[in-house]
Protein backbone atom coordinates (compact mmCIF):
# COMPACT_ATOMS: atom_id res chain seq x y z
CA UNK A 1 0.00 0.00 0.00
CA UNK A 2 1.01 3.87 -0.98
CA UNK A 3 1.78 4.66 2.61
CA UNK A 4 1.70 8.21 1.61
CA UNK A 5 -2.30 8.04 0.46
CA UNK A 6 -3.25 6.42 3.86
CA UNK A 7 -3.99 9.66 5.52
CA UNK A 8 -5.56 11.47 2.55
CA UNK A 9 -8.31 8.61 3.01
CA UNK A 10 -8.59 8.74 6.67
CA UNK A 11 -9.39 11.97 6.27
CA UNK A 12 -11.89 11.82 3.54
CA UNK A 13 -13.43 9.44 5.56
CA UNK A 14 -13.11 11.52 8.54
CA UNK A 15 -14.77 14.12 6.52
CA UNK A 16 -17.69 12.18 5.29
CA UNK A 17 -18.51 11.27 8.83
CA UNK A 18 -17.95 14.74 10.12
CA UNK A 19 -21.39 15.85 7.29
CA UNK A 20 -23.03 12.97 8.40
CA UNK A 21 -23.12 14.39 12.00
CA UNK A 22 -24.05 17.97 10.68
CA UNK A 23 -26.87 16.67 8.53
CA UNK A 24 -27.87 14.38 11.12
CA UNK A 25 -27.83 18.17 13.51
CA UNK A 26 -29.52 19.49 11.19
CA UNK A 27 -32.31 17.28 10.41
CA UNK A 28 -32.77 17.02 14.15
CA UNK A 29 -33.58 21.13 14.29
CA UNK A 30 -35.51 21.08 11.71
CA UNK A 31 -37.61 24.77 11.11
CA UNK A 32 -40.70 24.90 12.82
CA UNK A 33 -44.02 26.53 11.42
CA UNK A 34 -47.15 28.23 12.62
CA UNK A 35 -49.99 29.94 11.42
CA UNK A 36 -53.56 31.58 12.91
CA UNK A 37 -54.05 34.30 15.25
CA UNK A 38 -53.34 37.64 13.48
CA UNK A 39 -53.75 39.04 17.51
CA UNK A 40 -49.97 38.32 17.55
CA UNK A 41 -48.30 38.29 14.56
CA UNK A 42 -45.92 41.05 16.21
CA UNK A 43 -45.48 38.80 18.99
CA UNK A 44 -44.54 35.80 17.34
CA UNK A 45 -41.50 37.72 15.02
CA UNK A 46 -40.38 38.55 18.53
CA UNK A 47 -40.78 35.36 20.33
CA UNK A 48 -39.33 33.89 16.42
CA UNK A 49 -35.89 36.31 16.79
CA UNK A 50 -35.39 35.36 19.94
CA UNK A 51 -36.38 32.11 20.89
CA UNK A 52 -36.62 30.17 17.38
CA UNK A 53 -33.02 29.71 16.64
CA UNK A 54 -32.87 27.50 19.91
CA UNK A 55 -35.82 25.51 17.48
CA UNK A 56 -34.17 24.98 14.63
CA UNK A 57 -36.07 28.53 13.71
CA UNK A 58 -39.52 29.19 13.80
CA UNK A 59 -41.99 31.05 10.61
CA UNK A 60 -45.03 32.07 11.14
CA UNK A 61 -47.98 32.83 8.91
CA UNK A 62 -50.99 35.21 10.33
CA UNK A 63 -53.90 34.11 8.38
CA UNK A 64 -56.48 34.19 10.85
CA UNK A 65 -57.54 31.90 14.21
CA UNK A 66 -59.87 30.03 11.93
CA UNK A 67 -57.07 28.63 9.16
CA UNK A 68 -55.07 28.27 12.76
CA UNK A 69 -57.24 25.69 13.89
CA UNK A 70 -57.67 24.39 10.66
CA UNK A 71 -54.12 23.80 9.77
CA UNK A 72 -53.17 22.61 13.22
CA UNK A 73 -55.64 19.75 13.13
CA UNK A 74 -54.33 18.54 9.85
CA UNK A 75 -50.96 19.28 10.44
CA UNK A 76 -49.81 21.62 7.88
CA UNK A 77 -47.49 23.18 10.05
CA UNK A 78 -46.59 22.39 13.97
CA UNK A 79 -48.54 25.03 15.60
CA UNK A 80 -51.70 27.23 14.97
CA UNK A 81 -52.75 29.78 17.45
CA UNK A 82 -56.12 30.69 18.14
CA UNK A 83 -57.85 33.72 19.74
CA UNK A 84 -60.75 31.62 20.87
CA UNK A 85 -60.27 28.57 23.57
CA UNK A 86 -61.56 25.53 22.24
CA UNK A 87 -63.59 23.71 24.61
CA UNK A 88 -61.98 20.03 25.89
CA UNK A 89 -64.30 18.06 23.65
CA UNK A 90 -63.46 19.55 20.99
CA UNK A 91 -59.85 19.30 21.66
CA UNK A 92 -60.27 15.53 22.17
CA UNK A 93 -61.61 15.47 18.81
CA UNK A 94 -59.04 17.12 16.41
CA UNK A 95 -56.22 15.64 18.77
CA UNK A 96 -55.05 18.90 20.19
CA UNK A 97 -53.95 20.45 22.77
CA UNK A 98 -53.63 23.71 23.67
CA UNK A 99 -51.44 26.41 25.64
CA UNK A 100 -52.10 30.14 26.83
CA UNK A 101 -49.62 32.17 25.71
CA UNK A 102 -50.45 35.78 26.53
CA UNK A 103 -52.77 38.10 27.93
CA UNK A 104 -53.87 40.21 25.27
CA UNK A 105 -56.53 42.93 23.83
CA UNK A 106 -59.00 43.69 20.86
CA UNK A 107 -59.31 47.57 20.97
CA UNK A 108 -61.81 49.61 18.71
CA UNK A 109 -60.14 52.00 16.63
CA UNK A 110 -61.27 55.39 15.17
CA UNK A 111 -60.00 57.68 12.53
CA UNK A 112 -61.32 61.07 13.73
CA UNK A 113 -59.07 63.79 13.42
CA UNK A 114 -61.64 66.41 14.65
CA UNK A 115 -60.84 65.04 18.58
CA UNK A 116 -57.48 65.91 19.20
CA UNK A 117 -56.25 63.27 20.67
CA UNK A 118 -59.44 62.32 22.90
CA UNK A 119 -60.80 59.76 23.46
CA UNK A 120 -64.48 58.49 22.35
CA UNK A 121 -66.67 56.04 24.55
CA UNK A 122 -68.88 53.23 23.25
CA UNK A 123 -70.46 50.47 23.82
CA UNK A 124 -71.66 47.79 22.53
CA UNK A 125 -75.30 48.63 21.59
CA UNK A 126 -74.00 51.57 19.59
CA UNK A 127 -71.41 49.32 17.82
CA UNK A 128 -74.11 46.84 17.36
CA UNK A 129 -76.16 49.60 15.53
CA UNK A 130 -73.21 50.91 13.83
CA UNK A 131 -71.80 47.91 12.33
CA UNK A 132 -75.88 46.96 11.28
CA UNK A 133 -75.97 50.40 9.46
CA UNK A 134 -78.75 51.76 12.02
CA UNK A 135 -75.78 54.54 13.36
CA UNK A 136 -74.53 56.45 10.37
CA UNK A 137 -73.03 59.57 11.92
CA UNK A 138 -70.43 60.52 14.62
CA UNK A 139 -72.75 62.70 15.55
CA UNK A 140 -75.87 60.62 16.42
CA UNK A 141 -77.74 61.11 19.67
CA UNK A 142 -76.22 57.91 21.15
CA UNK A 143 -72.93 58.85 20.78
CA UNK A 144 -73.21 61.70 21.58
CA UNK A 145 -75.63 60.75 24.96
CA UNK A 146 -72.22 58.47 25.63
CA UNK A 147 -69.58 61.34 25.66
CA UNK A 148 -70.62 64.25 27.45
CA UNK A 149 -68.49 67.39 26.26
CA UNK A 150 -67.29 65.81 23.59
CA UNK A 151 -67.89 67.52 20.46
CA UNK A 152 -68.59 64.97 17.93
CA UNK A 153 -68.43 65.74 14.27
CA UNK A 154 -71.25 65.57 11.30
CA UNK A 155 -69.04 63.03 9.51
CA UNK A 156 -70.39 59.64 7.93
CA UNK A 157 -69.29 56.31 9.89
CA UNK A 158 -67.09 53.98 7.91
CA UNK A 159 -67.31 50.46 9.73
CA UNK A 160 -64.29 48.00 9.10
CA UNK A 161 -64.10 44.89 9.28
CA UNK A 162 -62.58 41.31 9.28
CA UNK A 163 -63.72 39.12 5.96
CA UNK A 164 -61.87 36.24 6.73
CA UNK A 165 -62.12 33.71 9.87
CA UNK A 166 -61.08 35.44 12.58
CA UNK A 167 -60.70 35.15 16.40
CA UNK A 168 -60.77 38.87 16.82
CA UNK A 169 -64.13 39.05 15.14
CA UNK A 170 -65.39 36.52 17.66
CA UNK A 171 -64.16 38.68 20.92
CA UNK A 172 -65.64 41.91 19.06
CA UNK A 173 -68.94 39.88 17.95
CA UNK A 174 -69.26 38.29 21.39
CA UNK A 175 -69.01 41.71 23.06
CA UNK A 176 -71.45 43.68 20.50
CA UNK A 177 -73.61 40.45 21.54
CA UNK A 178 -73.86 40.97 25.66
CA UNK A 179 -74.87 44.86 24.46
CA UNK A 180 -77.27 44.58 21.28
CA UNK A 181 -80.00 42.02 21.14
CA UNK A 182 -80.78 42.33 17.64
CA UNK A 183 -77.04 41.32 17.10
CA UNK A 184 -77.34 38.65 19.58
CA UNK A 185 -80.15 37.11 17.87
CA UNK A 186 -79.62 37.66 14.27
CA UNK A 187 -75.57 37.59 14.09
CA UNK A 188 -74.35 36.38 17.81
CA UNK A 189 -70.58 35.61 18.48
CA UNK A 190 -68.88 34.43 15.26
CA UNK A 191 -65.79 34.36 13.77
CA UNK A 192 -66.78 34.69 10.60
CA UNK A 193 -68.58 38.26 9.67
CA UNK A 194 -70.87 38.97 6.99
CA UNK A 195 -72.16 42.48 7.39
CA UNK A 196 -74.46 44.82 5.71
CA UNK A 197 -72.68 48.10 6.77
CA UNK A 198 -69.37 49.10 5.52
CA UNK A 199 -66.46 47.70 4.32
CA UNK A 200 -64.97 43.70 4.97
CA UNK A 201 -60.93 43.14 4.87
CA UNK A 202 -59.05 39.98 4.57
CA UNK A 203 -56.23 40.61 7.58
CA UNK A 204 -55.57 42.68 11.13
CA UNK A 205 -52.91 44.93 9.23
CA UNK A 206 -55.60 45.41 6.62
CA UNK A 207 -57.91 46.58 9.06
CA UNK A 208 -55.64 49.07 10.30
CA UNK A 209 -54.53 50.22 7.39
CA UNK A 210 -58.39 51.15 5.79
CA UNK A 211 -59.31 52.95 9.13
CA UNK A 212 -55.69 54.80 8.97
CA UNK A 213 -56.89 56.07 4.58
CA UNK A 214 -60.56 56.52 5.87
CA UNK A 215 -61.37 59.87 8.11
CA UNK A 216 -64.26 58.45 9.72
CA UNK A 217 -63.76 54.52 9.87
CA UNK A 218 -63.86 52.59 12.46
CA UNK A 219 -62.39 49.34 13.35
CA UNK A 220 -61.10 46.63 15.50
CA UNK A 221 -57.42 44.91 15.68
CA UNK A 222 -54.54 43.95 18.05
CA UNK A 223 -54.05 47.07 20.97
CA UNK A 224 -50.38 46.60 19.89
CA UNK A 225 -51.07 47.44 16.46
CA UNK A 226 -53.43 50.04 17.39
CA UNK A 227 -51.01 52.30 19.60
CA UNK A 228 -48.13 51.78 16.72
CA UNK A 229 -50.47 52.62 13.80
CA UNK A 230 -51.16 55.82 16.04
CA UNK A 231 -54.87 55.79 15.48
CA UNK A 232 -57.50 56.99 18.41
CA UNK A 233 -58.60 54.05 20.66
CA UNK A 234 -62.38 54.12 22.53
CA UNK A 235 -62.88 53.54 25.92
CA UNK A 236 -65.74 50.40 26.23
CA UNK A 237 -68.47 49.73 28.75
CA UNK A 238 -67.59 47.09 30.50
CA UNK A 239 -69.72 44.38 32.35
CA UNK A 240 -69.74 46.80 35.88
CA UNK A 241 -70.65 49.95 33.58
CA UNK A 242 -67.36 51.44 33.28
CA UNK A 243 -66.01 53.18 30.47
CA UNK A 244 -62.31 51.78 30.42
CA UNK A 245 -59.47 51.99 27.96
CA UNK A 246 -57.16 48.88 27.23
CA UNK A 247 -54.06 49.57 29.32
CA UNK A 248 -51.73 46.64 31.43
CA UNK A 249 -53.85 47.53 34.40
CA UNK A 250 -56.86 46.79 32.69
CA UNK A 251 -56.12 43.63 30.78
CA UNK A 252 -54.60 42.52 33.90
CA UNK A 253 -57.89 43.10 36.50
CA UNK A 254 -59.42 40.72 33.70
CA UNK A 255 -56.83 38.36 33.79
CA UNK A 256 -56.64 38.15 37.45
CA UNK A 257 -60.38 37.50 37.53
CA UNK A 258 -60.72 34.47 34.93
CA UNK A 259 -60.98 31.59 35.59
CA UNK A 260 -58.60 29.14 34.41
CA UNK A 261 -59.84 25.29 32.94
CA UNK A 262 -57.43 22.66 34.24
CA UNK A 263 -58.87 20.11 31.21
CA UNK A 264 -58.49 23.20 28.29
CA UNK A 265 -56.35 25.32 29.58
CA UNK A 266 -58.35 27.95 29.16
CA UNK A 267 -59.23 31.39 30.63
CA UNK A 268 -63.03 32.37 31.29
CA UNK A 269 -63.41 35.81 30.20
CA UNK A 270 -66.92 35.91 30.61
CA UNK A 271 -67.20 36.82 34.36
CA UNK A 272 -64.14 39.39 33.93
CA UNK A 273 -66.85 42.01 35.26
CA UNK A 274 -64.26 43.71 37.66
CA UNK A 275 -65.06 47.74 37.61
CA UNK A 276 -61.54 48.43 36.12
CA UNK A 277 -61.61 45.18 34.18
CA UNK A 278 -61.33 45.83 29.63
CA UNK A 279 -64.30 43.94 28.36
CA UNK A 280 -62.40 42.83 25.49
CA UNK A 281 -59.77 41.21 26.77
CA UNK A 282 -58.08 37.90 25.29
CA UNK A 283 -55.79 35.11 25.54
CA UNK A 284 -54.60 33.51 22.34
CA UNK A 285 -53.65 29.95 22.79
CA UNK A 286 -50.82 27.45 20.51
CA UNK A 287 -52.36 24.77 19.25
CA UNK A 288 -50.56 21.43 19.25
CA UNK A 289 -51.10 17.96 18.07
CA UNK A 290 -51.10 15.53 20.59
CA UNK A 291 -49.52 12.63 18.28
CA UNK A 292 -46.86 14.60 16.37
CA UNK A 293 -47.27 12.84 12.22
CA UNK A 294 -44.29 11.87 11.03
CA UNK A 295 -42.19 14.88 9.13
CA UNK A 296 -43.77 16.83 11.57
CA UNK A 297 -41.64 19.11 14.33
CA UNK A 298 -42.51 19.74 17.93
CA UNK A 299 -42.90 23.12 18.68
CA UNK A 300 -43.44 22.72 22.40
CA UNK A 301 -39.95 23.75 23.16
CA UNK A 302 -40.24 27.26 21.41
CA UNK A 303 -44.05 27.86 23.60
CA UNK A 304 -42.78 27.03 26.34
CA UNK A 305 -39.62 28.61 26.28
CA UNK A 306 -41.71 31.77 24.74
CA UNK A 307 -44.10 31.67 27.61
CA UNK A 308 -41.72 31.25 30.56
CA UNK A 309 -38.55 33.93 29.47
CA UNK A 310 -40.34 36.15 26.54
CA UNK A 311 -42.35 38.97 28.78
CA UNK A 312 -40.45 41.44 28.09
CA UNK A 313 -41.26 41.58 24.16
CA UNK A 314 -44.54 40.76 25.77
CA UNK A 315 -45.12 44.59 26.94
CA UNK A 316 -43.27 46.23 24.49
CA UNK A 317 -45.67 45.19 21.87
CA UNK A 318 -49.05 45.81 23.70
CA UNK A 319 -49.42 42.33 25.29
CA UNK A 320 -48.72 41.49 29.07
CA UNK A 321 -47.71 38.18 30.79
CA UNK A 322 -49.94 35.39 31.74
CA UNK A 323 -50.48 35.49 35.42
CA UNK A 324 -48.97 32.08 37.46
CA UNK A 325 -51.44 29.97 37.37
CA UNK A 326 -51.34 30.07 33.48
CA UNK A 327 -47.67 30.16 33.15
CA UNK A 328 -47.70 26.62 35.58
CA UNK A 329 -49.80 25.04 33.21
CA UNK A 330 -47.46 25.56 30.04
CA UNK A 331 -44.49 24.58 32.04
CA UNK A 332 -45.84 21.46 33.13
CA UNK A 333 -46.87 20.44 29.61
CA UNK A 334 -44.53 16.97 28.41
Amino acid sequence: MNNTRLPLILRTKSFIALCGVLMLSCACQAQVTGAGSTLVRELMAGWATQYGPASGGVTYEAAGSSAGVSRATEQSVDFGVSDVPMTAAALRQAGLRQLPLAGAAVAVIVNLPELGGKAIKLNGDILADIYQGTITQWNHSQIVGANPGLVLPNRAIVPIWRADGSGQSYIFSTYLSRGNSKWRRVIGSTNNLSLPAGKGVKGGQAVLDAVKATPGAVGYDALGGAQKAGLGIAELLNGSGKSVAPNAASIAEALERAQWSKNSNAADLDGSAGPGSYPMTAVPYALLPVAIKKGRNTALPFVQSSVAQGDAQIKQLGFLPLPGIAKAQVSAMR
